[in-house]
């Protein structure tokens, strides 16, 4: 703090010299003149006071036959003095920290804490709704209230806040816990699809089906009534029940075809995003056909995001054509396109030309659990 002070005051290193210099030290201590880091050198002593106490050394000095002689100025007054007529620094200076008083009443970052299941981008999208995103004033966000809203907006959240930190806004939220199945509701077992059975554990229920039998959408697998000799009793089915199931799909590819071609040609196209004013860095707009894909980049300090954005979008230019493919070209990607989109086993394929087209048409198998609950509906008869 006694550095800061007299870093401010502004202070003088100095040099005594004449008749018995050190008679200054009593004389300083005899007025109450604070010096320090002095020091004996070639019959002088030399030594540092601040600009207030060098100012009484003319009254105290004057019959003394010593002589002060200054030898180096430093400190704030000092520095002042020799940018006053630099007023650009001034102005910049001024602008700089008004810049940032006037930001720090704004929302920079918005952070979501406490979510698992529900994606941070649906969130901040419902925040965004609610007048709460980057760019709006701090002192515009009732954080009791927009909390509630959120709630009111998500079906999925349980309980949410908005905890306002400098220009970080954090949304913590708790999620919505899924119902456990209710075990004491009577259902069945149905299948949800015709297969063969090949496989069943069933923990709870009546099992009416066996491995090997054939089954239709619909049929009842496993019965929530269970009977025994001294009552009948009616149960939640659990289980698993696989089978292999078949199912028909069909696919077409065209011998002739209008394809979209690139023409070699690519432009880039970026704006800059401050806030939430964007500043196109381009002139014109794109008229040819093209297709795009877009980056974004966000200005970062010390790893935390700012609010200011680059985005880049480039355009690949191109054409249309007709691409006439052969009768071997269109069953091969027609055997691509099965294999990507289809999962299981290919049971068998067949391949036709209908005019300007070959059409696949297969049968695919798989093994897979067939077995869904259906709630079981009790008729009570009165006797």
């Amino acid at each position: 703090m006694l550095f800061l002070y007299r870093f401010f005051c502004g202070a003088l290193r100095v040099e005594f010299f004449g008749v018995y210099p050190e008679k200054v030290l009593n004389l300083c201590a005899k007025n109450k003149i604070t010096i320090w880091s002095a020091r004996y050198v070639n019959q002088k002593i030399c030594c540092k006071i601040t600009v207030k106490d060098f100012l009484k050394l003319p009254n105290i000095l004057r019959k003394s036959g010593i002589r002060v002689h200054i030898l180096e100025r430093f400190g704030f007054p000092f520095i002042i003095k020799k940018y006053n007529r630099r007023f650009g620094i001034l102005v910049g200076a001024v602008i700089f920290f008004g810049f940032l008083y006037i930001m720090s009443g704004y929302v920079w970052i918005i952070n979501v804490e406490g979510n698992n299941s529900v994606e941070t981008k649906a969130i901040i999208a419902a925040c965004e709704d609610l007048g709460v995103k980057i760019g709006v004033k701090k002192s515009s966000i009732n954080a009791k209230a927009d909390a509630q809203e959120l709630l009111l907006k998500m079906d999925t959240l349980a309980w949410s806040s908005f905890n306002i930190e400098g220009c970080r806004v954090t949304v913590n939220v708790t999620e919505v816990k899924p119902k456990a199945e209710d075990n004491s509701i009577p259902t069945n077992l149905i299948s949800d699809c015709d297969g063969v059975i090949t496989h069943i554990d069933v923990t709870a229920g009546n099992c009416l089906v066996k491995v090997g039998d054939v089954v239709k959408r619909g049929d009842l697998l496993v019965s929530g009534v269970v009977e025994t000799e001294s009552e009948t009793r009616f149960v939640h089915s659990m289980g698993e029940i696989t089978a292999i199931t078949e199912r028909a799909i069909t696919f077409d590819e065209a011998l002739e075809a209008e394809a979209v071609i690139p023409t070699g040609k690519v432009k880039t196209k970026s704006v800059l995003q401050f806030f939430t004013f964007k500043i196109p860095l381009f002139l014109g707009k794109e008229t040819e056909r093209y297709t795009s894909k877009t980056t974004v980049k966000t200005a970062k300090l010390f790893s935390e995001n700012l609010p200011i954005k680059l985005y880049t979008k480039r355009y690949v230019l191109v054409r249309n054509e007709t691409v006439t493919l052969t009768y071997e070209q269109a069953v091969k990607k027609l055997e691509e396109r099965l294999l990507k989109e289809c999962g299981g086993t290919v049971k068998n394929k067949e391949f036709s030309q209908i005019g300007n087209k070959v059409i696949l048409n297969a049968v695919l198998s798989e093994k897979k659990n067939i077995a869904v609950s259906e709630r079981l509906i009790r008729i009570e008869i009165e006797p």
